[in-house]
């Protein structure tokens, strides 16, 4: 159940799964900004655009803006070039089941680098994650 009695981007800490055997855990650091391991199959990933440096403590960080919305991206790859936009969903609904807690996932680019759509499926696709356990930091 989403918390009202913190800061909404709190809202991501904690360990999430999603399918096939994804397992993504998100930890703040400070004020808006977090650290983000993704693991396959309890294994992190090893990602060839970067020299195979693993999805481990990877830099996210939470931005609102009026015009535009909340965003709570995963860099990927430095400066923004290749990042995981997440979604917060209080009362994601899946099939009958009863509603849960749920991060919604998109991957996003800069449109220069098109070689990065070949990476996708390695991320292990585009499927929801939902909370197994919330950290109280």
């Amino acid at each position: 159940m989403a918390q009202f009695d913190i800061p909404w981007e709190d809202n991501f800490i904690g360990d999430w799964v999603g399918k096939p055997s994804r397992k993504l855990r998100i930890h703040k650091v400070r004020p808006r900004h977090y650290l983000a391991t993704l693991l396959i199959s309890g294994q992190p990933i090893k990602r060839p655009w970067i020299n195979d440096k693993l999805t481990i403590d990877m830099p996210a960080t939470y931005s609102f803006s009026v015009l535009e919305g909340s965003d709570f991206s995963i860099d990927l790859w430095s400066s923004d070039r290749f990042r995981i936009s997440l979604e917060y969903e209080p009362n994601y609904q899946i099939h009958n089941a009863p509603p849960c807690e749920a991060l919604v996932m998109g991957i996003t680019r800069n449109s220069e680098l098109d070689f990065l759509d070949q990476y996708y499926d390695l991320l292990g696709g585009f499927e929801h994650f939902v909370r197994i356990k919330r950290d109280v930091t």
